[in-house]
């Protein structure tokens, strides 16, 4: 029977650090949530539910990890096949959509990030 790790993020072995110690590959809970809190407050809707990602999508809370316009994903501001940590300080929420496009590029702006966006208008 095989061990389970007891780190609460996955790793992988090809990303270990100078020391030895494997960074972990995805974000966690506390990240999430200062990532969350972190992204812009959408004028009269719960802040708790609504956001705007890094291109001023609109999207849900509830909503991560799917694939309709107002899903998100948590993304790795600098790539982490490029050396970006798993840390609130390199984490922003993207719409799903965006995030794929994005995939492990760096360096790409609000507008360019904005052509591959949901087209949703929403009013206060």
């Amino acid at each position: 029977m095989r061990e389970m790790s007891s780190s609460s993020s996955p790793t992988r072995s090809r990303s270990a650090s100078s020391n030895g110690d494997e960074r972990p590959r995805f974000f966690d809970k506390k990240a999430k949530n200062i990532c969350w809190a972190n992204a812009e407050i959408i004028p009269g809707r719960h802040p708790e539910r609504w956001r705007k990602d890094a291109a001023g999508n609109v999207v849900c809370k509830r909503f991560c990890n799917c694939n309709g316009c107002l899903c998100f994903e948590y993304d790795h501001i600098v790539p982490f096949s490029k050396g970006g940590e798993s840390t609130a300080e390199n984490c922003q929420i993207l719409q799903t959509r965006v995030n794929r496009f994005k995939s492990d590029k760096d360096d790409v702006d609000a507008t360019r990030l904005k052509g591959f966006s949901c087209d949703l208008k929403f009013s206060v």
